[in-house]
């Protein structure tokens, strides 16, 4: 399996689209410093996956975005395309090809393909695991990770030999455990304080239950109590009715013949009654005719006597009104005789002003005598009207005279009425003294029948009562007993004893039995729940322990066959000396730090601290082949690792390559020349345009 092409578009400096075809073995990358070389080798990360914008030498994730040169515009995407042989089948899918590629906006999306398909970043992620192919395998080497390797920042070297060990499933599977662990224990939580707060609950209805239980006992007692109660009222009012009844049968039977005997005198007695009523309706309607005549008489005297007091008092009102004129008359004209007499003493025109006042004085003098004429008319008017009422006061005598003579002959005949009525009245009590001979005899036998009637009835009413709260209280259906030997006033007293029992318990919950049914089983159903949840942890703390003991022996064999390699890759590189690595703490090797011990020859030390650049990237490389000997990865991107080099060095370097390439692709970015010539094919990169980057391939022939 080996990357067979890359195809970029947009990617950093890369703004047209490039495709790079590589070989099989080595494939060598060159170019001046500041091309664009590394971009590729960025490039092929991003499209594994990369998701952190440092390894990709960039502040932000649109940075890789082609930002635009002079006189280009900048893109507003980029897109990678990865091929990739699956020959070997070491992918996990049913293709001999495989093509992988990412795309960025601009505006931040992202997408995913596979096979031109769209996927997740996941599947990718899924595709390559253990592989050597993601973007932070051990497969992948730039020259500042040498001594990230060597001074083991963010876990370089246990990343490599986790990769080599091919532990990360082991790894993704223990965090998917301890994830799913976590929610069982958060769930194991919930559901033990849902659990207690349900027990709680329980616990509470279960003496709500109680009270229930001993209140329906008490009610069944009290129900059946009730019903013989009952039973017992309804025969002591059965053995009340039955003798009345048989009583009454008897004194109906007196009754009616006593009945029949006095009817005839009733009929006597309700005819002398009638005679007497009639004379006494004769008498009421006689003395209502004289009082009618009476009431008239009075009512015309008073009305002559208002209506001469009216006539009198207008006319004498009118009289006064006139006196009254007269008077202010007087004032008057005293007052025009007296400026009259002013004016004899005045000039001749002075005079001649009041000439008009004169005539006033002379208008004065007629209007005077005119009202003491009126005045004196006024006064014979009401003589010749009082003469006319003593006319009419005299002819209303003899008519009064000649009613009083109806009245009193009227009240003779009244008081001859009155006479025939008491005689009506003396007959009528003479029969009624007869009638009342029998009567108390009569009327005690009557109020003894409607005595025993009343009794009957009343113990009937009360009977129907009873039954009707007995129906009201517990049905149709319910049969009233044939008690014997009992004792009411005993049933009484019980019965208000469990009453009293019953309003002790207090306030009754009638649904707590549904409610204890419900609460009972959802504990039941919690509790199971929480066996199944204990059992799930279990599971996964023993899938835990497991997962922990296949890593621990797959990283514990790789890192034992790793030691001995690196131990001899070490002497090959060095051509001798001493190279080693240990676990800081091998009893816990998958936490471990992994350290590394290198002594060239002719050194004393065996500290990396100790070590020249060359040495160190001898000593890293060493390592990197170690891992490679022990699980080849398909293939390893190689960028300017070898610039601490010398010649001599390279040399060794290079023999190493080659022998490698036989299993491994490698592509390497290189500025040396040794390190070109093993290259199977070679890629320049070139900057066509400051910030632009080319490619152009080296023909060899």
């Amino acid at each position: 399996m080996h990357i067979s092409k890359l195809e970029i578009f947009g990617f950093k400096s890369f703004a047209k689209k490039e495709t790079v075809v590589f070989d099989s073995g080595i494939t060598g990358i060159v170019g001046p410093n500041g091309c664009g070389k590394t971009n590729i080798v960025d490039a092929i990360r991003w499209v594994l996956g990369e998701q952190k914008t440092k390894r990709l030498r960039s502040s932000k994730m649109e940075d890789v975005i082609f930002n635009g040169a002079s006189n280009v515009k900048p893109l507003g995407l980029c897109e990678v395309f990865l091929t990739i042989e699956n020959n070997k089948g070491l992918l996990p899918v049913e293709y001999s090809e495989v093509e992988i590629g990412r795309r960025l906006y601009r505006s931040g999306e992202s997408e995913y393909f596979i096979n031109r398909n769209n996927c997740r970043l996941k599947d990718i992620s899924n595709l390559f695991v253990d592989t050597g192919l993601t973007s932070d395998a051990y497969s992948v080497i730039e020259l500042n990770m040498i001594e990230q390797i060597l001074s083991d920042k963010d876990d370089s070297r246990r990343q490599m030999f986790e990769e080599a060990a091919g532990v990360n499933k082991y790894k993704a599977k223990r965090r998917s455990a301890l994830k799913k662990f976590d929610l069982n224990s958060r769930d194991l939580e919930r559901i033990d304080d849902i659990i207690l707060e349900i027990e709680i609950q329980v616990k509470a209805l279960d003496l709500q239950l109680k009270r229930f239980k001993r209140h329906e006992k008490l009610t069944s007692d009290l129900k059946e109590l009730e019903l013989d109660l009952a039973s017992a009222r309804i025969t002591d009012l059965e053995n009340v009715i039955l003798p009345l009844e048989e009583m009454l049968k008897k004194k109906n039977k007196v009754l009616q013949k006593t009945t029949s005997k006095k009817e005839v005198e009733s009929v006597e007695f309700d005819n002398s009654r009638e005679a007497y009523l009639k004379e006494k309706e004769s008498l009421a309607t006689m003395k209502a005719k004289v009082d009618k005549l009476t009431e008239k008489l009075l009512s015309e005297i008073q009305e002559k006597n208002q209506e001469s007091s009216k006539g009198v008092v207008l006319l004498e009102d009118e009289l006064q009104k006139k006196i009254n004129q007269l008077n202010q008359f007087d004032k008057d004209y005293i007052k025009i005789v007296s400026n009259q007499d002013v004016t004899k003493n005045l000039s001749d025109e002075s005079r001649e002003k009041f000439k008009n006042k004169n005539y006033t004085v002379i208008e004065t003098d007629k209007k005077y005598e005119k009202l003491k004429a009126s005045i004196q008319d006024y006064k014979d008017k009401i003589d010749k009207y009082r003469k006319e009422q003593e006319f009419d006061f005299s002819k209303m005598d003899e008519s009064i005279k000649k009613i009083q003579d109806q009245i009193n002959s009227n009240n003779l005949d009244l008081e001859k009425k009155e006479n025939d009525v008491n005689k009506a009245f003396i007959k009528m009590e003479s029969i009624r003294a007869k009638l009342d001979s029998d009567k108390f005899s009569k009327d005690d036998l009557f109020y003894e029948i409607k005595e025993a009637e009343m009794k009957i009835a009343e113990s009937k009413i009360k009977k129907t009562q009873i039954e009707q709260n007995i129906i009201e209280k517990f049905g149709n259906d319910i049969v009233l007993r044939d008690v014997k030997d009992y004792n009411i006033s005993d049933m009484v007293f019980r019965v208000e004893k469990i009453k009293r029992s019953i309003d002790s318990i207090g306030p009754i919950n009638w649904a707590v039995k549904d409610e204890h049914e419900e609460k009972t089983a959802r504990l039941n159903n919690l509790l199971e729940q929480k066996a199944d949840l204990i059992d799930a942890e279990n599971n996964l703390k023993e899938a835990i322990k497991k997962i922990d003991i296949v890593a621990q022996e797959q990283f514990f064999d790789t890192y034992n066959q790793v030691k001995e390699n690196f131990e001899t890759m070490f002497t090959v590189f060095f051509n001798g000396g001493k190279g080693s690595i240990e676990l800081s703490d091998p009893n816990d090797p998958l936490n471990s730090d992994i350290n590394i011990f290198a002594q060239p020859p002719g050194k004393r030390n065996n500290s990396l601290k100790m070590l020249s650049a060359g040495e160190k990237s001898l000593t890293a490389i060493a390592l990197l082949f170690s891992i490679y000997q022990y699980k080849p990865s398909p293939f390893c991107i190689l960028d300017e690792i070898d610039a601490p080099l010398d010649d001599i060095n390279i040399k060794k370097f290079t023999d190493v390559i080659k022998d490698y390439s036989k299993t491994t692709q490698f592509i390497m970015v290189t500025h040396n020349k040794l390190t070109m010539e093993s290259a199977d094919c070679i890629y320049g990169v070139t900057a066509e345009k400051q910030g632009i980057s080319k490619l152009m391939s080296i023909d060899f022939s």
